[in-house]
């Protein structure tokens, strides 16, 4: 029996994964999982995210979701059923496009065109392609996106430099306070640390512009601390698959102690507000 509940996976990745054969999703196996994951757990919308963006190129990682979602557009298969999107990474070949002020609008009409392939968010990934992502050093880029409201994702694990767990968490902070139109959706990544409970906690009361994704809160009370304090209108639903399997990450949200309403919201309500609101 389907969930009541509708999902929008913010985070799908597809793809060859360098590092693990076993989490790769090749291309044949990218639309069997989609339907699997809309039949029985009601994922009616998945955010794709090509593992070559991270490992290999960005751009090439970008190309190959695009293709795929204009190859599953223009066959028109009808047994799809649910709406796919791309999430995009940062190409470094874009710091081109900022060097020269004068130049901004040619990185905004690259993020346009990208938008009208099918992507509806910005994942940054500083620590492994090696660029900054701090408030200052990327002003240029965070004012575009901010004046696009379009979304940006990093996870946790982009912002530890040290690799000893040293979340800068103050620096994202200061982007999400110096550019408020600016949705920053920040990624568990591979963190399940309950210490940080306390910074998303501080997080979301000091920032109206900070999200969180729910894939790694399977901490007891976690999520339900989290909607306690007020943030059933922060955190966005996400399988992190083939990392997990679905289940894991919609079970967790269907037997949270919270409200039903706050689970829409948790589960497709807040994303979809963020998109509704990207201008272009």
């Amino acid at each position: 029996m389907l969930p009541k509940i509708e999902f929008n996976d913010i985070c799908f990745w597809i793809g060859e994964n360098n590092l693990s054969g076993k989490l790769s999703v090749p291309r044949k196996d990218i639309l069997p999982a989609l339907k699997k994951n809309k039949s029985l757990y009601n994922i009616s919308t998945a955010f794709l995210t090509d593992f070559s963006g991270l490992h290999s190129y960005p751009y090439r990682g970008n190309d190959m979701v695009s293709e795929y979602l204009k190859e599953i557009r223009v066959s028109g298969d009808s047994s799809v059923h649910m709406d796919l999107w791309g999430t995009m990474f940062f190409e470094y070949e874009m710091i081109l496009f900022i060097l020269d002020r004068k130049h901004i609008r040619d990185f905004e009409n690259h993020l346009k065109n990208r938008f009208l392939e099918g992507f509806r968010i910005l994942r940054l990934s500083p620590k492994s392609h090696k660029y900054p992502f701090e408030a200052a050093l990327f002003k240029k880029v965070y004012e575009a996106l901010a004046h696009h409201k379009f979304p940006v994702i990093i996870s946790v694990d982009e912002t530890d430099i040290t690799g000893d767990k040293q979340i800068q968490w103050e620096k994202l902070q200061e982007i999400a306070e110096r550019f408020p139109n600016l949705p920053l959706i920040i990624d568990g990544g591979f963190s399940k640390e309950l210490m940080y409970s306390s910074y998303i906690f501080m997080l979301i009361s000091n920032c109206d512009n900070i999200y969180f994704n729910t894939h790694n809160l399977f901490g007891t009370n976690q999520i339900e601390d989290i909607v306690k304090n007020g943030g059933e209108d922060r955190l966005v639903f996400d399988t992190y698959y083939p990392h997990y399997e679905a289940f894991v990450s919609t079970d967790r949200i269907m037997e949270a102690d919270i409200s039903s309403y706050q689970k829409e919201k948790i589960a497709q309500g807040n994303i979809k507000k963020i998109l509704h609101g990207i201008e272009f």
